[in-house]
């Protein structure tokens, strides 16, 4: 029965809400198959997802069930039970929402209900739900700390920071990011250098005051690509990773994690991932939590109230203008740029004069036939704009804002960087409705691009075959672009409101990301505290 229950205990493929990363797949059959229970078997909103955890796990659903002779995976504990105190976890929330008798009986607006509410979790939920079931063994456990809790704890709590310090790449980018979160909330922290191969830029110095040789802290934050953690520990041995709590953060852009990399979980106590996408991927292919951590999008010094730099980057002045800038370094068809010239012209055939089209590209593989067909419809039409050229952060930026709309119909994005520091920028945007960039698009009030699945194969990209990616409607994507020119064209663009500039601000800032980073922190080191002090008593 153990393969049975092993595909059973994977994360349901359901629409995002605040609950639907706490449905399995046995959940969803149940639901399917009890009409009894009057929720719609799709789970597609929040409203029914609430509904089947709650019968689920506070309404006897898991005594009808038996659960006893299945373990509750670990990524479903880990999202009920995501604080130390019990009153702050999600399965608080859970079971007040589902249950009204808790509503009327205690008003969590005053102190009073709200001290009600905490002494009947303590001392009833027990007994009502299926809460012992979520909190043993205790939350944010793994093998590797009941194994080796006494020798993580005889370091000094604290992050060693890995990967791409000075290359300029994104995922560099993300161990750049953590440092300034960590910096942002006293998190003690060091970087540890690890270099990329040759053909990769190492010139981004940003963070090289906090890059040491020695990791002098209790847990290792491992910010590389599943595969390339793995190349660190063969390379550099176990002696870093040893006595430590390893967190992978990974990142992924495809529908479903590599089968081929399944293995690399084993190198892991948990995994943070920087949206619900890559999440989503890793939970149904993990064994320990996956936790969704975002990750910073922190700007150079650019003062965005300075006039923008066209004669700089030779752009026409009086043009609308679209950007999109990708690494030649990463797969073409997964950025997907010959899309964004499809809609380009679509929506603007050649008579119309008072647009252009940016294309930004580094070390661009001079063979790759959509490369080459790049080129070719530049040299057609001259509204199209071909930037190759190595610039510094600072200078991308400052062509960005140059620009009027910043468009991604990429086929498939773990994140989103690029589009994330264009809202921050203040720019339009038009992206696809598919990948990382979703968690914050529509909150930033993103033009959002709708996308069918597409099968993948080894050739499309990394570990492709028997995957998918997202295929964006060319059609809509122009009408996009239209609607920006007739924004543009109207005057009505004006500076971006401060209320929603703040918000992005929040959204991304490193303090905001750190506070996330620290809460759980927090609790890996109160729980690697206790199971020392524990056998020490011992």
């Amino acid at each position: 029965m153990t393969p049975f229950w092993q595909v059973l205990s994977l994360p349901a493929e359901l629409p995002v809400t605040e609950w639907s990363g706490g449905i399995s797949r046995f959940m969803q059959l149940v639901i399917a198959a009890r009409q009894d229970l009057a929720v719609n078997s799709s789970l597609a909103n929040s409203k029914d997802q609430l509904a089947a955890l709650g019968w689920f796990w506070c309404a006897g659903g898991w005594r009808e069930l038996d659960l006893t002779i299945a373990e509750i995976p670990a990524w479903q504990k880990c999202f009920l039970i995501d604080h130390d105190d019990i009153d702050q976890t999600r399965f608080a929330q859970l079971i007040y929402r589902y249950r009204t008798d808790l509503q009327a009986a205690f008003d969590l607006t005053t102190t009073q209900g709200r001290n009600g509410f905490s002494h009947w979790l303590k001392h009833y939920a027990p007994q009502e739900s299926a809460l012992p079931l979520l909190i043993q063994p205790e939350p944010g456990t793994s093998p590797n700390i009941n194994n080796t809790a006494s020798a993580i704890y005889h370091h000094e709590f604290g992050v060693n920071l890995i990967g791409y310090a000075f290359g300029e790449l994104g995922i560099g980018e993300d161990v750049r990011m953590a440092a300034h979160a960590f910096q942002a909330v006293n998190i003690p922290f060091t970087v540890l250098n690890f270099p990329p191969g040759n053909n990769i830029h190492q010139q981004d110095h940003s963070i090289e005051q906090w890059v040491s040789n020695d990791p002098h802290y209790s847990i290792n934050l491992v910010c590389l690509t599943a595969l390339e953690h793995l190349r660190s520990y063969m390379e550099r041995g176990a002696q870093l990773f040893r006595g430590r709590y390893i967190i992978g953060y990974w990142p992924w852009e495809l529908q479903d994690w590599p089968a081929n990399w399944a293995h690399c979980f084993n190198l892991v106590d948990e995994v943070w991932v920087s949206s619900q996408h890559i999440q989503q991927a890793a939970q149904r292919a993990s064994s320990v939590p996956v936790l969704y951590m975002p990750t910073a999008v922190k700007l150079p010094d650019i003062d965005l109230t300075a006039p923008t730099q066209r004669r700089r980057f030779s752009l026409p002045e009086n043009k609308t203008l679209f950007v999109f800038s990708f690494d030649g370094n990463s797969f073409i068809e997964r950025k997907n740029p010959l899309a964004i010239i499809k809609a380009f012209h679509q929506a603007f055939p050649l008579i119309e004069d008072s647009v252009g089209l940016v294309i930004k590209c580094m070390r661009p593989d001079v063979h790759n036939p959509a490369w080459q067909t790049i080129l070719a419809a530049a040299k057609i039409d001259n509204r199209l704009i071909i930037l190759d050229a190595r610039l510094s952060k600072t200078e991308v930026l400052e062509l960005y804002r140059a620009c009027d709309c910043f468009i991604s119909l990429h086929r498939a994005e773990g994140f989103g960087r690029g589009i994330a520091e264009a809202l921050l920028l203040g720019l339009e945007v038009i992206a696809s409705d598919y990948g990382g960039n979703t968690d914050f698009c529509r909150t930033a009030g993103a033009r959002l691009i709708p996308c069918h699945l597409k099968a993948t194969n080894s050739n499309d990209y990394i570990e492709g075959q028997d995957n998918f990616w997202a295929e964006p409607d060319i059609s809509a994507a122009a009408e996009a672009m239209r609607e920006v020119f007739r924004v543009q064209q109207s005057h009505a663009k004006g500076s971006i409101s401060i209320e929603r500039q703040q918000q992005m601000n929040e959204l991304f800032s490193p303090e905001t990301i750190g506070a996330r980073y620290l809460e759980r922190l927090t609790v890996l080191k109160n729980h690697i505290k206790k199971l020392t002090l524990g056998r020490s008593k011992n």
